[in-house]
């Protein structure tokens, strides 16, 4: 059942400028933490970083698209299934970008590539703890 909500355009506003943040701030922990990589180990090392930051970060941006996509007069129902899609082909997305970096990025280090991953996966959590 749909029920008027008068903030609910600021509502949203704020949740893409947010998601915006977020993403904006994993392009650059993974700049950062690549060049890191690069700097201290070696060029492996700073490009697998680099891919795996990338996975991450591209695979949100993709699903903060998807999300906001949605038009204001939609029903609850129809905002929580474009959510449940969305995270749905954020899997597949995600899965398929590992299977192309691990196919054709030679050498690889896939530790670095999947601590990459991992940090910046966390980076919005780490965000909000520490403010904004």
């Amino acid at each position: 059942m749909q029920q008027d909500h008068p903030d609910l355009t600021e509502l949203v506003k704020a949740s893409q400028q947010q998601a915006l943040r977020f993403v904006l701030t994993q392009l650059f922990v993974t700049s950062i933490l690549s060049i890191l990589a690069l700097l201290i180990f070696n060029n492996v090392v700073g490009y697998s970083s680099l891919a795996g930051g990338l996975i991450a970060t591209l695979a949100n941006a993709w699903f903060a698209v998807k999300v906001f996509r949605v038009k204001s007069k939609a029903t609850e129902e129809s905002v929580l299934a474009t959510f449940y899609i969305g995270e749905i082909y954020k899997f597949i997305f995600t899965g398929a970008m590992f299977v192309i970096a691990f196919v054709l990025i030679k050498p690889l280090s896939a530790v670095a590539l999947l601590a990459a991953y991992f940090l910046i996966h966390i980076t919005p959590a780490v965000q909000n703890a520490f403010g904004r």
